[in-house]
């Protein structure tokens, strides 16, 4: 009946797998996506596996990406941050329950609480729906946090946030990755050229639809 009613499975079960690994979930958190592991994928690229690297995954939710990249690579230092502290909450749990012990998690507004500290990589799933996106009352999202999905009236309001906010916090030479929505990577792309990154492009995931957008300082 709940499943009826429109509410994700995920959230009836309590888990979804996510890179291999099962991850709890809430209410609080958005319910990791398969698109998302693109993200990974990309970001593994410039993170070596026998180097002691930093990481920062911004807007964290469930932990799915810092969890996914920290499997991988355990020599990385990895840095979750969130401004929830419910989602926070969830993605300790998830890193406990899979020994992942070499991630530090912070509550912040993106870059707001990390004060001076660089990183060789920064990826982010961060909200890129439109305030009045009509799918919003539909389907699952329905019962997702809001702030979680929505990021202004064209759903770039954060992208361009991250964008403008991430050079302080690469080392040169550092990559920012980004997922967006499928009509986004246009937007996207430019935003990090007016920035100033170099090396701009966008991948697409396995509908073939623009998914992550990445460059470097």
């Amino acid at each position: 009946m709940r499943r009826l009613a429109g509410e994700p499975v995920a959230h009836i079960t309590g888990h979804r797998e996510f890179w291999s690994m099962r991850l709890e979930v809430t209410p609080d958190v958005l319910v990791p996506r398969p698109e998302t592991e693109l993200l990974v994928e990309q970001a593994l690229k410039h993170v070596p596996v026998n180097k002691a690297v930093n990481v920062l995954d911004l807007g964290t939710g469930s932990g799915a990406v810092a969890l996914a990249i920290a499997s991988e690579r355990p020599r990385a230092n990895v840095t979750a941050t969130d401004v929830s502290t419910a989602a926070l909450t969830v993605a300790k749990a998830n890193a406990r329950t899979h020994r992942l012990e070499h991630i530090e998690f912070i509550q912040s507004v993106w870059f707001e609480m990390l004060e001076s500290r660089q990183f060789d990589v920064i990826v982010s799933n961060p909200p890129y729906v439109a305030d009045d996106d009509p799918h919003l009352k539909q389907g699952d999202v329905r019962f997702e946090p809001r702030a979680a999905l929505t990021a202004g009236p064209e759903g770039l309001d954060d992208l361009h946030a991250i964008c403008s906010g991430a050079r302080p916090h690469l080392k040169p030479g550092g990559w920012l990755l980004l997922e967006h929505g499928f009509d986004q990577g246009l937007a996207t792309r430019s935003m990090l050229e007016n920035a100033g990154y170099a090396s701009v492009v966008t991948h697409r995931d396995l509908s073939t639809n623009e998914r992550v957008t990445e460059g470097r300082i």
